[in-house]
């Protein structure tokens, strides 16, 4: 019985233990009570009934204690998962705040290189500088939406950069298919939209489409201005992790094409050159419209002439841009002050000017052209230290004899100037049907 009651205090309930204590001490009274008479038999008899409850109390000692380091270390795991998901949402927000610094690096290598952009063509080359760096498309285009009629500039990539096509220009039927599709995206419910509160506008998200007659999948990306789209974004088999990017350049480009347009405002406004005072050329080219459309309608003749200063450059490379400066203001200022009130002079781009001598025929302008040749090649220049001279070379044609537009008049002028520069420079070159363009 009493090997039962250690048996019971080691592994049964109490009321075992109780049980087979209590038949332990019953049963050495029953067989031992002569023992009972001394104190030994008392002590073996309390032994009998004792070790049994003592044993089953350190057993309970011992579930307790176990229990309590369970207990512990459940709340010590408890902590633990706490801070592996503290961790991991930490870990998160880094990877989040990295790609929001490559996010803004991107956008800063971006607006270093089309900052300086002042025409389209300028923002799109200085764009396929960058692109090869973010995107890994097959092509570029961008479409501009600013004029009557989209105009597109395009790109291939050739050896990891991309090289602009000479091709650019009328958008194609794919290239109108994207327009119409970004132009849906300033109607309710469209799938595209520029983010509200958006200063100056911004890109939209880059959706992707599959156009049918095999043509290669495109990505693409609306340009805003003024919470209207006034360009197009479009990339040739760009994979679909760079949507995202596509929409950041997207959203530079956005930036840059309203301050060229703004820019174009603005000089569209102007009518005399900084630096000459001549007039500019835009100005130039609407009065001679008019002046084209007066000729046509009383039968009046006038004469086109492009003058563009000798060897320019190299006076710009051997004295400085200052004293280049000096030596176009002056030339600018002695062919103005030779020509009539009713003629019109501008400066045409860099170191060309372009004249138009009203009520002239072909053969009155000609003398007229040397002259203005002459005075420019004796005429001396001061230019801060330096004592300069410098030729122009002239290239001539006529209304009606040589061509019946302006656009036409000027290529015409333009090839008899070239033609002149490939004949030794400083000479007048009158246009005819030997010249080819250059």
């Amino acid at each position: 019985c009493w090997v039962l009651a250690m048996v019971s205090g080691l592994c049964w309930a109490r009321a075992y233990t109780g049980a087979l204590t209590a038949a332990t001490a019953i049963a050495f009274i029953w067989t031992q009570a002569a023992q009972l008479g001394a104190w030994t038999g008392w002590a073996q008899w309390s032994v009998f009934a004792l070790t049994p409850w003592l044993l089953a109390a350190q057993r309970e000692r011992a579930e307790a204690e176990l229990n309590a380091l369970h207990a512990q270390e459940a709340a010590e795991l408890s902590h633990l998962s706490g801070a592996a998901r503290s961790l991991l949402s930490l870990q998160h927000a880094t990877q989040q705040m990295e790609s929001q610094i490559t996010d803004i690096n991107d956008l800063y290598r971006i607006t270093k290189e089309t900052v300086r952009a002042l025409h389209l063509p300028e923002l799109f080359s200085a764009s396929l500088h960058i692109a090869p760096r973010f995107l890994d498309a097959r092509a570029l285009r961008l479409i501009d939406l600013s004029a009557d009629a989209p105009h597109a500039l395009r790109a291939d990539r050739s050896g990891g950069e991309f090289a602009a096509q000479p091709e650019s220009g009328q958008a194609s039927e794919v290239e109108q298919a994207i327009v119409r599709r970004a132009m849906a995206t300033q109607q309710p419910g469209s799938e595209a939209r520029p983010p509200d509160g958006a200063a100056g506008g911004g890109a939209g998200e880059a959706l992707s489409a599959a156009f049918p007659e095999g043509v290669s999948r495109i990505s693409w990306a609306p340009l805003w201005r003024e919470q209207r789209v006034a360009g197009v974004l479009v990339a040739d088999e760009l994979p679909e992790g760079q949507l995202k990017t596509l929409t950041i350049v997207a959203n530079q480009l956005s930036l840059q094409l309203s301050r060229i347009l703004l820019y174009r405002q603005v000089e569209s406004l102007a009518v005399t050159d900084a630096l000459t005072g001549l007039f500019v050329r835009h100005h130039f080219m609407e009065r001679a419209r008019e002046e084209l459309a007066r000729s046509k309608r009383h039968g009046l003749s006038c004469t086109l002439l492009m003058a563009d200063l000798d060897l320019f450059k190299q006076k710009n490379d051997t004295y400085g841009h200052l004293v280049g400066d000096v030596v176009l203001k002056d030339v600018a200022r002695l062919l103005q002050r030779n020509l009539r009130e009713i003629d019109m002079i501008a400066r045409y781009g860099g170191e060309e000017f372009i004249l138009m001598l009203i009520e002239t025929q072909v053969e009155q302008a000609m003398p007229i052209a040397q002259r203005l040749k002459q005075l420019v090649e004796v005429h001396p220049i001061r230019a801060y230290d330096e004592l300069l001279t410098q030729t122009i070379s002239i290239g001539v044609a006529g209304f009606p004899d040589h061509a019946d537009t302006l656009e036409a008049l000027i290529e015409r002028a333009d090839q008899a100037l070239y033609e002149a520069k490939r004949a030794g420079r400083n000479q007048v070159v009158l246009w005819n049907e030997n010249i080819k363009a250059a």
